[in-house]
């Protein structure tokens, strides 16, 4: 079984939406939309906020498909090491990385901005269903949030109010401040023992990024020739066994070296993802709570008819 982007089943959300706004009317004490050109323009902005979906699903399959490229020549590297002489006694460990590609941080930026629009796109729409309010960006809807307003999309902006602050304040220190300090692109060979049973050890570096707003970091000449045994972010795990002979002679039984995410950071693929399942949240729930209200409002005006035509006093 095929399964389904979230940009897809947002689409599906949003189509229901759009079958139920087509019968909405155009007219009535308080119509929605005053003419047919106000409903269109409603529709392309959640259209928009569609695309932008569609953008930041685009972003994260970029990643990916570096990560492999990535991967796969870390892979073919680390197959040609260094041979060491016969009866030689070693601990080496070389570290190789990359660390003037910054593709991973642009990706993330751009990930980043795609998802702040959609969500803006989303707010310019929406506003459209709360009387006497103009809002040009989701920021808006969330100050009135502040303020004790509620219904409609404000309780949907309610519900996931804790992300938007996060995502803002991410995205704005990434686009409008700094740039995140780039991610370790590399890989770890790493041997003990004496040759030519010595053990090896390989490794790919993880790409990380922080999982809160970043700190301000220096990109100099000198900040960059500081190179640390460990790149930041990450945390090194060395697992090591040997044996002792009578003769004091040792033989390394086992020797492997790992990376993972330090507590402060995790897989940028990991973070991605969950930033897109959260703006999915928010369109889906949007695109479903307006569909049940236009339906209800439909309901409510058909059985006001049906009394109508059976009771014109009424």
């Amino acid at each position: 079984m095929k399964k389904r982007t979230t940009h897809a089943m947002f689409k599906e959300e949003l189509d229901c939406l759009f079958e139920a706004m087509d019968n909405v009317a155009l007219s009535g004490k308080h119509p929605i939309f005053k003419k047919a050109d106000d409903k269109e323009y409603y529709k392309t902005q959640l259209m928009f906020a569609y695309r932008k979906q569609e953008a930041a699903e685009h972003h994260v399959a970029n990643v990916e498909a570096r990560l492999a490229t990535d991967k796969a020549k870390a892979m073919v590297a680390m197959k040609k090491p260094r041979k060491l002489a016969k009866n030689v006694t070693t601990s080496t460990a070389q570290m190789i990385t990359d660390v003037g590609s910054h593709a991973y941080v642009h990706e993330l930026a751009a990930f980043l901005a795609a998802i702040r629009s959609g969500l803006d796109f989303l707010a310019t729409a929406a506003v459209r269903t709360l009387p006497g309010k103009s809002a040009h960006s989701v920021h808006d809807m969330e100050k009135w949030v502040e303020k004790g307003q509620q219904g409609g999309v404000l309780d949907v902006v309610k519900a996931h109010q804790e992300w938007l602050v996060q995502l803002r304040g991410y995205r704005d220190e990434l686009i409008h401040n700094s740039l995140l300090q780039a991610p370790a692109i590399g890989w770890l060979i790493s041997t003990k023992g004496s040759t030519p049973k010595a053990k090896m050890s390989t490794a790919v570096l993880p790409i990380v990024v922080p999982r809160l707003t970043p700190k301000r970091s220096l990109d100099t000449r000198r900040s960059r020739m500081m190179d640390e045994d460990v790149p930041f972010g990450l945390e090194r795990h060395e697992m090591h066994g040997a044996f002792t002979h009578s003769d004091g002679t040792e033989v390394t039984l086992e020797h492997e070296v790992s990376f993972k995410p330090s507590p402060s950071h995790m897989p940028i693929t990991e973070f991605m993802k969950h930033h897109l399942l959260q703006i999915s949240g928010v369109l889906g729930r949007h695109a479903r709570r307006s569909s049940k209200e236009r339906l209800r409002d439909d309901q409510v005006g058909a059985r006001r008819r049906e009394r109508l035509v059976a009771d014109p006093g009424v």
